[in-house]
Parts: C-alpha cells; sequence; structure tokens
C-alpha cells in the first residue's frame, strides 16, 4: 500500500504526483465533465509486474494528453488486495477517442503493451499479469440539474463537480490532490431517484462546509451503466479527515438534522433518507494514490 511510516503517523501521497505537469494543468474530479472509472485484478504472483505496467501506462498518457486527459492510479486500502483503480478525467466523451488514437498509432503505447513483463517467470504482457475477466469500466459524471452552473458557459460534457460548491477552489480537495479518496456507490430508489441526488448533493455541500479543506464530497451519476445507481467521491486530506466525518454524522446536529429531515412526499410514501435507497446498495471503498516510491510525501 502507499502509506509511508514517519513515527506514529501516515503519510499519503497525492495522485497528482503521478502527472509531469503541475497540478493546476491537470483533470481531475473538481474540474472534468466526464469520468471513465476502469479497475482491474492482479493475480497474487504478479504484483509487481501489474504496478510497473499500471504506472508506465498512466505517465505515458498524462505526458501526452495534457489538457485533454488526466489519468491517475489507486489501489484499495481497505477491500480487494491488488485491485487497481484508473481514474480518467476527460472533459468530453470524445476525448476518450484521443486514447484511441494512441492504442492503434501511437509507437510508445505499443511499447510498453508488447513489453516481455515476465522474462524470468515464463515469459508475458500485460495480459498474463490481470485475473481473466477482472478489467471493467463505469463512466461517470458530475451530477446534472444541480450547482450553480452557467451551462452555456462551461466546455465540459456536464458542468464541473466544482460548481456543486460555492467555496473557494483552494479549499476543495479533488482526485488530484486528496490524500485519501472514498468512493461510495448507492442505488436510488426508481420513485425517488430526484429526491435521492436532492439529498446527496445537500449531504455533500454540509460535509464540505463543515470540514472545508480536510473533506470534500462531490456526488456523480452512472452513465450507460445501472439507472439511477449514485456516486459520491469523498475526498480526504488524512485518515484523521475520516475520523472527523463519522464523527461530523453523528455528533453535529446541523447534520443530524439534515439526514432525518422528510424526504419524500406523501403520495408517494413519505420517510426520509433511508427509503431513497434500496437496501444493502450503499458501499464504501477507500482508495489511495499508487505513485512512485520516491514520491515526495504529504502528511497524513
Amino acid at each position: 500500500m502507499e502509506a509511508v511510516i514517519s513515527g506514529q503517523r501516515n503519510q499519503f501521497r497525492p495522485a497528482y504526483l503521478q502527472s509531469p505537469v503541475p497540478v493546476d494543468q491537470v483533470l481531475h474530479s473538481a474540474n472534468a465533465g466526464f469520468i471513465v472509472h476502469r479497475t482491474g485484478l492482479i493475480r497474487y504472483e504478479y504484483r509487481d509486474e501489474g504496478i510497473t505496467f499500471a504506472r508506465e501506462l498512466i505517465e505515458h498518457i498524462n505526458g501526452r494528453q495534457v489538457g485533454n486527459v488526466s489519468v491517475f492510479l489507486y489501489e484499495e486500502l481497505f477491500g480487494t488486495y491488488n485491485r487497481l483503480h484508473w481514474v480518467l478525467h476527460l472533459k468530453q466523451p470524445n476525448d476518450y477517442g484521443r486514447l484511441l488514437d494512441l492504442v492503434d498509432h501511437d509507437a510508445k503505447w505499443r511499447e510498453i503493451a508488447d513489453l516481455d513483463r515476465l522474462p524470468t517467470k515464463g515469459g508475458g504482457a500485460w495480459d498474463r499479469l490481470f485475473v481473466e475477466g477482472s478489467i471493467q469500466e463505469t463512466v461517470i459524471c458530475p451530477q446534472h440539474g444541480l450547482g450553480h452552473a452557467d451551462h452555456d458557459a462551461v466546455d465540459t460534457f456536464q458542468p464541473a463537480a466544482r460548481y456543486q460548491s460555492t467555496l473557494p477552489a483552494d479549499t476543495l480537495l479533488n482526485s488530484a490532490t486528496a490524500a485519501l479518496t472514498v468512493h461510495r456507490v448507492a442505488q436510488a430508489r426508481y420513485l425517488v431517484r430526484d429526491e435521492a441526488r436532492l439529498y446527496g448533493y445537500e449531504w455533500a455541500g454540509y460535509v464540505n462546509e463543515a470540514l472545508r479543506g480536510a473533506a470534500t464530497a462531490f456526488v456523480y451519476e452512472e452513465m450507460w451503466g445501472r439507472q439511477d445507481r449514485l456516486h459520491t467521491l469523498i475526498h480526504l486530506a488524512s485518515l484523521d479527515a475520516y475520523a472527523d466525518l463519522i464523527r461530523l454524522t453523528q455528533e453535529d446536529s446541523g447534520l443530524r438534522d439534515l439526514m432525518s429531515r422528510p424526504r419524500i412526499p406523501g403520495f408517494k410514501g413519505g420517510g426520509s433518507w433511508p427509503q431513497l435507497f434500496i437496501d444493502g446498495s450503499i458501499a464504501d471503498t477507500l482508495l489511495v494514490a499508487v505513485n512512485r516510491p520516491d514520491s515526495p510525501p504529504t502528511a497524513g
């Protein structure tokens, strides 16, 4: 895992260190309009080789697609061992075509893909490193219809998630700058899909205000996937910030009021937030960036 122990504290490195350009030039969860989330499971015996392959791939993309595509690599701190997460941040769906062009025509891409990764283990390229059938993609976009964006002024497929908050940009964490990220998935009930989205938006806004600089939550919805499956990315400055988030949900009267507030009109059966989602559908995964060992640490 990408943790460096220093005294009694863990230090986690933010994902922007995976890009050769300054952090203010990368695309990330706050300024992208279209996000492709790819996961793949490395075979236990090939962990080192799999991570090396994944790092080389994202470093090449980030160096060639500045301003168009930024991709960051993560793994699960608590979850499935050896499952990698590539999060591709784009402005528009058509920008994915730039990656396909690399696949088809770029010599360096072909070199990375074709390289023998297992010269002392029987030989083989990247395809031997991963469990068959484990690589899959999900497309998510910033939740539309909420926030304060001027739709005529944005240059992204959907208004970027930063428009979900009125806080200064330098107080918002994102997928490039956070030490850790909680990826929360929840399946809204069809009947109350709008109410579920509004609740998620209000919950995130409250957290962002209460934990300014320590935690930032953005809401998204799944595109070309499962209808009304909602995604929240909760970016954390440290593991301590996650403890602060738990404490906030348990002890803060304002947030408890928001969570207990009636959400569903009587003609739809009534209820508060638990009735907005299908039971058992809410799941959290804690992600940390997979950086090179020589990347400078940040306090966690």
